[in-house]
């Protein structure tokens, strides 16, 4: 397993209205390929360099977890599909 971290910006709305929910679905995704999600931290809302789907601002996340470098992929994938999260970066911690 190696270890890795993502920073996810979500949609303003979705972080007030459906944040737990998007913060279920995000760990969900890790686990769902056998991962761990080690630790989970809210940065709060800030103002975006440019707009992103029509947004000025986005909450910020930061999840570090586990998984097996070939499922990496998979997890990139779902986290596409999710129409509350605006953009997100998975980076590999040594």
């Amino acid at each position: 397993m190696k270890k890795y971290e993502a920073l996810f910006i979500i949609e303003p709305d979705a972080a007030s209205e459906r944040f737990d929910k998007v913060k279920n679905e995000i760990s969900e995704n890790i686990e769902r390929v056998e991962g761990t999600v080690n630790e989970c931290e809210e940065l709060g809302q800030r103002q975006l360099c440019y707009e992103i789907r029509h947004n000025k601002e986005g909450f910020y996340y930061l999840v570090k977890f586990e998984v097996t470098p070939n499922v990496i992929n998979k997890i990139r994938d779902r986290y596409e599909l999710n129409g509350d999260i605006l953009r997100f970066l998975i980076s590999s911690v040594e």
